[in-house]
Order: structure tokens, then C-alpha cells, then sequence
């Protein structure tokens, strides 16, 4: 089988048996990148509990169900994807980009931060929270003012100069519900799924200074704490260093896997590196759509003041 690709993901040079049609294309100039083979093998059935373990050889492996198992190698330099012969593709690829995404960058050292980000300027903008805070709303907003989105959902973190941590491009699209997509007058999404708060389009956000740089990490310029509660009045005020631990602790994707991989230690400094070099502000903003551009310009003066800041 020849291989799709190759594809551009947290730095790494992707060939893969599947097609993801949700990454970029590796630049052919481009050199030196930790290399990622993501290998198909069709399965009758998957059976046993799903769920993440760590297994013997010093890998681990994911059971999503019925769906599809994953086999992630030891040196984190191959994936293997068992799935069932009438698996929705999407719905595999949503957990290569996601569960499996956090254990290749526990793997590889990186940190994955549960936030969508965006590049503003020369530096990254993390917005974090929980399901359903308005992470991918709020990062469509900031693209279409100019600012290229880096990833939707998992932001992988590199922080090997803990005085510069620096946010690597992962997937340049978002999953919008209805409201949003009719606010934002986006036209028909590539794909839809079902979600509990209803059905969701996905949409992609490249741009192209983001292609010619998907191979690029950016400075992490600050993190945005979003929360699902609405406010009167749109806010951005800073995270004591304190509760910024606490918080971007919370905001670590699938920390439990990292913990089962014996990943404790390195998340623990990660965390601590991020909340003494980079601002930590909490976001309050409307829930209503109609004023998102007023969140939107929050972040903007934010990151355009925050250069010198300081977590207190």
C-alpha cells in the first residue's frame, strides 16, 4: 500500500496507511523531523473493555470501543490502527487527533494542553477549558481576523528551554455547533457529527502563512481560561501563579494516561515551567454570539500587552 502523506503534525513527518485529510502536507525543503508511521490493519472485531494500558513491550495500547484499537510502539515512532471493517473514518481519525495525540506527545516530551491555538503576531494563544467553554468558537473568531489557527482542541507543547516554551501546529480545523456556524454565515462544513449538545460541522481554518510554516513551533505567549458560565461583561484578568498551577494541571489532555506511562514527573515540571514563564488570564465573557467580538479583542490586548507580564 502506498503510503498518504507525508503530513505535517507537532513537528513530526507523517506516512500514514489512513488519510487525514484534517493535517497539512510536510514541506518537501524541509529537513530533521522525529518521524511518525501511523499503519492499518482491518479487524473482524475489537473486542475487550475500552480503554488505555500500558502494555509489555513498553508501548500501550487505546480500545475505543467497537471502533478501533491502537497500538502506540515503545519509541513512539509508530502507530498501529486496528479497526473494524465498517469503522466511520472519522470518528478514528477524532481519536488519532486526540487520546493518541496526548500519548505520543507524553512519549515524545511534549505537553498536551486541552485548549485550541492561534498564532498572534509572533506568539501563540492558548484558550483553554472544559467541553463545551467555547475553545473552537472563540479560535474561529480570531481566524477570520487574520490570526491562523495552530490546532483545535489539543495544543502540543514543547518546553526543552523552559524559559521559551513554544506551541507546535498540529490540525488546522475546528468543530462548530449550529449557532456558531450560522453566526459565523460559514458555509457547508466537510463533515458532521453527533455530540451530546447537538450536531457538530467541521471546518477547516489553514491559512497560507500557516502552510508555509506548519514545521515551525511558536513562542506560547499566553493562556486563556475559559469557563462554560456566561458573564455580563467581557473580562481578562490574570491567574495568580498559584491557581495557574492548579489550572493548567486540569487542562493537561488525558493526564491520566500520562500518569499510567509513568509520565508523572515530566508533567509535573512542565506545568510548573508553563505557570512561571507564561501569563495565565481567566476570560469572562457573554455566552451570547453577537458579542464574541469582544472577546476576540480581549486576547488581542492581552498578547499585544503582554509581553513583560508576569503570573503574580
Amino acid at each position: 500500500m502506498t503510503p498518504f502523506g507525508p503530513y505535517a503534525l507537532a513537528g513530526w513527518c507523517v506516512l500514514s496507511d489512513l488519510e487525514l485529510p484534517e493535517l497539512l502536507c510536510w514541506p518537501a525543503s524541509q529537513r530533521g523531523s522525529l518521524p511518525l508511521r501511523i499503519e492499518a490493519a482491518e479487524s473482524p472485531s475489537i473486542s475487550g473493555s475500552p480503554g488505555f494500558e500500558p502494555s509489555a513491550n513498553g508501548g500501550s495500547r487505546l480500545r475505543a470501543g467497537a471502533l478501533a484499537l491502537f497500538e502506540i510502539s515503545a519509541s513512539g515512532d509508530c502507530v498501529t490502527v486496528h479497526q473494524a471493517p465498517d469503522a466511520d473514518p472519522l470518528l478514528v481519525r477524532a481519536h488519532l487527533y486526540g487520546s493518541v495525540l496526548a500519548i505520543l506527545c507524553f512519549q515524545r516530551g511534549l505537553l498536551p494542553l486541552h485548549g485550541a491555538s492561534v498564532r498572534i503576531g509572533k506568539r501563540a494563544a492558548v484558550l483553554s477549558g472544559p467541553r463545551g467553554a467555547g475553545k473552537s468558537t472563540l479560535a474561529t473568531a480570531l481566524a477570520r481576523r487574520g490570526y491562523p489557527l495552530l490546532s483545535d482542541d489539543v495544543s502540543p507543547v514543547d518546553l526543552r528551554d523552559p524559559r521559551c516554551p513554544l506551541v507546535w501546529p498540529a490540525f488546522p480545523r475546528v468543530k462548530l455547533l449550529e449557532d456558531a456556524i450560522a453566526s459565523f454565515d460559514l458555509a457547508g462544513a466537510t463533515a458532521y457529527t453527533r455530540v451530546p449538545q447537538g450536531t457538530k460541522g467541521h471546518f477547516g481554518m489553514a491559512s497560507p502563512t500557516l502552510i508555509e510554516e506548519v514545521t515551525r513551533p511558536v513562542p506560547l505567549g499566553g493562556i486563556f481560561a475559559l469557563d462554560r458560565k456566561g458573564d455580563d461583561m467581557v473580562s481578562c484578568t490574570l491567574v495568580p501563579r498559584k491557581a495557574a498551577l492548579a489550572y493548567l494541571n486540569s487542562q493537561t489532555h488525558r493526564q491520566g494516561m500520562g500518569l499510567r506511562m509513568g509520565a508523572q514527573e515530566q508533567i509535573f515540571h512542565q506545568v510548573y515551567q508553563i505557570a512561571s514563564s507564561v501569563p495565565v488570564r481567566r476570560l469572562r465573557r457573554p455566552v451570547d454570539l453577537n458579542r464574541l467580538d469582544e472577546s476576540a479583542q480581549q486576547v488581542e490586548a492581552a498578547m499585544a500587552d503582554g509581553s513583560d507580564d508576569e503570573t503574580v
